[in-house]
């Protein structure tokens, strides 16, 4: 009877155990379905590397929120700044749009204000292409490539 019993008790707890990893593997599925609707939700990604006058580049990297409050996070790395180490500075804040005549042709562009005395200005050029401009968004008179390309 006693053996019975001790069957009976194992058969019960394996079948428990083996309901248990269906349950995680179902959780687990979840879980990877919310990461991509955060994923989705949070914006677009552009990034790209633009000239500088003292070291090979400035790349930036610019997240657009995908929500109504419209913000953004900006790493700006200055490669190879500091004995031949990046410098890296990261940002976070409100976009303002900015719909602006500019030499005959209306141009959208995003003012990214990084600190009190400064701001990234960013021309959208396409859906998949940003431009680094001054604050009258002028592109560079020098016609080199201050492109942001979306990232995939």
């Amino acid at each position: 009877m006693k053996k019975l019993l001790m069957m009976v008790a194992a058969c019960a707890v394996i079948a428990s155990c083996q309901q248990k990893g269906k349950n995680a593997t179902a959780e687990n599925s979840k879980d990877s379905i919310m990461a991509v609707d955060t994923t989705a939700a949070a914006g677009v990604t552009y990034s790209g590397t633009i000239p500088a006058a003292d070291g090979p580049g400035i790349k930036y990297t610019v997240t657009l929120s995908g929500d109504s409050a419209k913000t953004f996070t900006l790493e700006e790395v200055y490669l190879q700044a500091k004995d031949g180490k990046d410098d890296v500075k990261t940002y976070t804040g409100d976009v303002e749009t900015i719909n602006k005549d500019v030499n005959g042709k209306a141009v959208k562009a995003y003012k990214l204000a990084m600190d009190k005395d400064n701001a990234l200005y960013l021309l959208v050029k396409d859906d998949a292409t940003l431009s680094v401009v001054n604050d009258q968004l002028e592109e560079a008179a020098s016609g080199m490539n201050y492109d942001l390309k979306v990232v995939k």
